[in-house]
């Protein structure tokens, strides 16, 4: 009865999932985004099949996108990289308590795309794209065929209390991926995904991760940066009161070699539990390289209060660039258990040496830790 709430069944909308109802949700969305005042795009309880959709701006007023029900995505039919697409809106909330299914399980057994250079993805869930004042909760986002949410050029955005889930085994399927994103907060979310639950791409400031729980996943990342051209510098971001779940990676910075230069400056990582997880600390500045060192420079960075346990000899790993070592690295109250592979029992000094590696950097150790430093 709430004349600026628009129900996408009174514009067509079928919710038996096989019904493609992509042109209800636009024209829904148009009535929305007209609305001088306040307005609600809402999906209710059902399952609503719906291939590309873009939600295009700018808008008159605020906008709510309410999900009760299920979105499920078209198998084909994606001239673009990316199925949910809001462009160029002022004032977004998307919420609710319903699922997007981006039925990436019928895509995966193609090429994944890995450390390649030239592939074309999948295409993201929910992409986010010349974007300001956006908030994202409670939805869930299953089966991504690539990125479950992907946010490009925007600014002031916050992430809470949402799910992002697919198989251990699927391919790129990123939690969140940022782009040129500036104030975002994801908060309070739990990410289990088949590639890294958080990765913080270009251009990216300001960025606060908190009481995430990540995994399965390749962990929480910085990068990869400087596979392209003149890439935008990475600075302030923090991750604070996170859990790692079996994870290929723990905290991660990752720049590819042969780069151009750009800098990756005030990294902190702290209070952090991690369970079984492999590479714990990771600053790798080999990876996907082409030739040649890797130009960006990363300075200032902490690892702090980290805990728990591991299945890697080496817990910290710092592989920074010849060409612009590492400068401020700090690694401070670390103290991770070496169990072997998951559920594995610890094993004894024999089976190797727990510890610590540094290439290229004057790494700085501090508080308590649980594992040898590297070599002055």
């Amino acid at each position: 009865g709430n004349p600026t709430v628009y129900d996408i069944t009174k514009f067509g909308a079928v919710g038996n999932g096989a019904t493609n109802s992509f042109k209800a949700f636009l024209n829904t969305w148009i009535q929305v985004c007209n609305s001088p005042v306040p307005a609600t795009l809402l999906v209710p309880k059902g399952d609503f099949l719906a291939g590309p959709v873009i939600f295009a701006g700018p808008c008159k007023s605020k906008v709510t996108v309410d999900v009760q029900g299920t979105v499920i995505a078209t198998t084909s039919g994606y001239a673009t990289p990316e199925w949910i697409l809001f462009e160029r809106v002022d004032n977004v909330l998307l919420t609710g308590t319903g699922t997007f299914h981006g039925k990436g399980e019928d895509v995966w057994k193609a090429d994944g795309c890995g450390k390649k250079v030239q592939c074309n993805l999948p295409p993201t869930s929910l992409k986010f794209r010349n974007m300001k004042n956006v908030e994202i909760s409670g939805i869930s986002s299953v089966n991504a065929k690539a990125f479950h949410m992907f946010l490009v050029k925007t600014e002031n955005v916050k992430i809470h209390n949402i799910k992002l889930v697919a198989p251990a085994e699927s391919p790129n399927t990123d939690g969140i991926h940022l782009s040129n994103a500036d104030h975002v907060s994801i908060l309070d979310s739990t990410i289990a995904t088949g590639d890294d639950c958080v990765s913080v791409g270009r251009g990216c400031n300001n960025v606060t991760v908190e009481r995430v729980v990540c995994g399965p996943g390749h962990g929480l990342s910085i990068g990869s940066l400087g596979k392209y051209k003149h890439e935008e510098d990475v600075s302030g971001i923090h991750v604070n009161n996170c859990t790692m779940i079996e994870t290929d990676n723990g905290l991660r910075i990752k720049t590819w070699g042969g780069s151009d230069p750009s800098k990756v400056v005030d990294v902190k990582f702290e209070n952090i539990i991690m369970q079984s997880v492999k590479n714990p600390i990771i600053i790798d500045q080999n990876y996907g390289s082409r030739g040649g060192d890797s130009r960006v420079e990363i300075t200032d960075v902490l690892f702090k209060n980290v805990r728990g346990t591991t299945i890697t000899h080496d817990i910290v790993q710092i592989m920074c660039s010849k060409s612009v070592p590492c400068k401020g690295v700090n690694v401070v109250d670390v103290n991770l258990a070496y169990v072997g592979k998951p559920g594995g029992e610890k094993k004894s000094s024999a089976g190797g040496l727990v510890g610590a590696f540094c290439d290229n950097a004057n790494v700085i150790f501090g508080g308590k830790l649980s594992f040898p430093m590297c070599p002055k």
